[in-house]
Order: structure tokens, then sequence, then C-alpha cells
């Protein structure tokens, strides 16, 4: 019994570990898309070299954000990684169909102007609505 309730701590402690880890990683990615999306026009006035280094940083920032959640799925147990990686599934296929629809939306004359990073919301509602559900019907059983 104490070795079940040993294992079961020290998976809630690599969980916990990695999902720090992830969040740190995933709010300097955040930061530094905004520098690299505000910062050209407001902070340095379009200079190359400072735009440059915004760019590199922002894609080293996205790299580490992306081995952080590779560890953070890796530190997960049996079913919670099958979960998310069902909604991560679930969620390629959404993110797909919703990106060709918005994406028409502009040459049909819907919409003016589409922005590509709007998909990103679809996206993220789409993971945590399908990791939800997903581990509400497993853990319902």
């Amino acid at each position: 019994m104490s070795g079940n309730r040993q294992s079961s701590t020290n998976l809630n402690t690599r969980i916990n570990q990695s999902s720090r880890s992830l969040f740190l990683c995933t709010t300097a990615w955040v930061v530094t898309t905004a520098v690299l999306g505000f910062g050209p026009k407001l902070w340095w006035d379009f200079d190359i070299t400072l735009t440059l280094i915004a760019l590199v940083l922002n894609l080293i920032a996205g790299i580490i954000m992306l081995m952080a959640n590779f560890r953070h799925l890796m530190s997960m147990d049996e079913l919670q990684k099958q979960t998310h990686l069902e909604a991560m599934a679930i969620t390629l296929g959404v993110t797909f169909i919703a990106t060709v629809t918005y994406g028409s939306l502009e040459s049909v004359g819907i919409l003016e102007d589409t922005q590509p990073t709007n998909i990103l919301f679809v996206t993220g509602v789409s993971y945590i609505v399908a990791v939800i559900v997903l581990w509400r019907r497993r853990t319902s059983e």
C-alpha cells in the first residue's frame, strides 16, 4: 500500500515540476511573441537588428517551450498521456478545418482581412475542451 502511495507521490511531484516548467517556458514564449509583434512599431522604429534579435529570441523560446511540453507529456502516467495525445489529435483536426474555413472567408468576400493568429484561439480552446471531455469520460467509467 505504501509503495502505491509513494508511486502516486512521485508521479504528482514529476507532473507538478514539469507543469511549472511548462508554465514558465510558455510565459517566456508569449512575452517574446508580444515583443516581436509590438516591438518594431512601438519601441524601436523597425530597426532590423533589434527585430532580428526579437525573432531569434522568439524562435528559441518557442523551441524551449516545445521541449518543456514534451517533458511534461513524458512525466504523465499512461492514462494521462493517452488523454492528451487524443486531445492533440482532435485539436489538429479542428485546427485544420478551422484554418481552411477561416482562410476562405477573405477570398469569398465575407471578411476583408483575416489574421492567421486568430486560429490560435481555436486551437487553444479546442485542446482545453478535448482534454476536459476525454478526462471526464475516462475517469467516470
